[in-house]
């Protein structure tokens, strides 16, 4: 009786514990959601951030945020530094998907992929699983964004950006809809 309790406990653990290599999730990575002080002096230095589409997203960083060449004056932008492995990221897709459809005309998301090991197919595969609208940058330029943002070592974080590339908020770990909102709001504002 005592065997076949613990080969049914170690069955279990397996079942809803065990991923393969590739989809361990070390919990040092993931951002917890915090308040924090962020630096918004942003080392001036232009970025050329690919999509899966193979479309470059340019910016240039400035003392007081990112200057975007496509939606300078005309979008709120969020970058969403992000992971395929990432629960907390995966859970705020179907939030960022309907903010980015309900705010299409004055707000993009531009997500950048934490990752060096997934192919373009990869994640438009993941793109098309969660019915994603809005573009997803992959290459060593994300990494270098991300140490221009404050040498981001853990995911999810996002930063929100007004119209005319004025930093506005940083959101660390899962985040609720209606902060996001809340803040998007007050970047299509200014």
């Amino acid at each position: 009786m005592k065997k076949s309790i613990v080969f049914s406990l170690i069955c279990l653990s397996l079942v809803f514990g065990g991923c393969d290599s590739k989809s361990t999730i070390d919990g040092n990575v993931l951002a917890k959601p915090k308040k924090e002080e962020v630096n918004t002096n942003f080392e001036p230095q232009s970025f050329a951030l690919i999509t899966t589409d193979e479309k470059f997203i340019s910016f240039t960083s400035t003392p007081q945020g990112l200057d975007f060449d496509e939606f300078k004056n005309k979008k709120a932008v969020l970058i969403d530094v992000f992971a395929t492995w990432c629960p907390p990221c995966i859970d705020e897709i179907p939030t960022l998907v309907e903010l980015k459809e309900k705010y299409k005309d004055q707000f993009e998301i531009v997500s950048v992929l934490f990752e060096k090991d997934k192919t373009k197919e990869e994640i438009e595969a993941f793109m098309k699983e969660h019915g994603i609208n809005y573009p997803i940058t992959m290459g060593e330029e994300n990494f270098r964004l991300a140490k221009e943002l404050g040498d981001i070592k853990k995911v999810p974080e996002m930063f929100l950006f007004s119209k005319d590339g004025r930093f506005v908020n940083k959101f660390i770990g899962k985040t609720s809809k209606e902060d996001l909102e809340r803040y998007i709001k007050m970047a299509i504002e200014n």
